[in-house]
């Protein structure tokens, strides 16, 4: 059975069905709402998340890949309860983005391959990618079945809260990476958010952030509640993806 660790991080998502089910700080949500989510199973253990982003690529973060074989990754997909339901698909490549380093924040991306080609049903289809940031300050909604505030509470169905689109500047600050933020790698090629009591933690890595039905970022460094939640900002990435999904 899987560990119930998924998070998905949803912005804005007025076409978002939220069921009565109250789970800590959100409501639940069905995996149609959210079909494009995976399960990252690393060595047969929940790693991390990550995003369907065509019948045969899956985007997380590198963090959740980086050293680890194609054959020891599988995703889970088409579920909203982690541990029942679902279907696994094999990995047959794993591209973990070339400018990747664990001490920075940015490019912190990889691309799984899936043997076969998904077949797209009403809990498993891909996304579409964003072609605008997020301006600073506006509300999100986040979808998470992974660990809460204290890092330690896990519940089982996917559900929604509500987070905010943090500055770069503040980002860094928060981060105490200031003055050489761009350095570390917090710039264009992130996007922030924080939200008292409602971060993400380590084991969320990969997790999806999304605005009206299209992808926005994933999540490349958790600051569980006390700092904020790093994510790689897709549209500063296109190049790297269109490159690296043409086959």
């Amino acid at each position: 059975m899987l560990a119930p660790l998924i998070l998905l991080q949803i912005v804005a998502l007025p076409w978002l069905a939220l069921g009565d089910q109250r789970i800590i700080n959100g409501n639940t949500v069905n995996i149609k709402d959210a079909p494009w989510y995976a399960s990252i199973i690393v060595n047969s253990k929940l790693k991390c998340g990550g995003a369907i982003i065509s019948k045969n690529y899956i985007l997380t973060a590198a963090k959740c890949v980086d050293g680890f074989s194609a054959r020891s990754i599988q995703v889970r997909l088409g579920t909203s309860s982690c541990g029942t339901s679902g279907s696994n698909a094999g990995i047959c490549k794993v591209k973990v983005h070339s400018q990747y380093s664990s001490w920075r924040f940015d490019n912190n991306l990889a691309l799984l391959k899936t043997c076969e080609l998904l077949n797209t049903t009403d809990e498993i289809k891909p996304i579409e990618r964003a072609n605008k940031v997020p301006d600073d300050n506006s509300r999100a909604n986040r979808i998470s079945s992974g660990i809460e505030e204290k890092c330690f509470q896990l519940p089982v169905q996917l559900h929604g809260t509500q987070v905010r689109i943090l500055s770069q500047k503040q980002c860094a600050a928060d981060w105490k990476v200031i003055p050489f933020y761009l350095l570390k790698g917090i710039s264009d090629l992130t996007i922030c958010t924080k939200s008292p009591g409602k971060g993400a933690c380590s084991t969320d890595r990969g997790s999806p952030l999304v605005i009206d039905n299209k992808l926005v970022g994933i999540l490349s460094r958790a600051g569980c509640s006390i700092k904020p939640d790093v994510y790689a900002n897709i549209l500063g990435h296109t190049n790297w993806l269109d490159s690296n999904t043409k086959d």
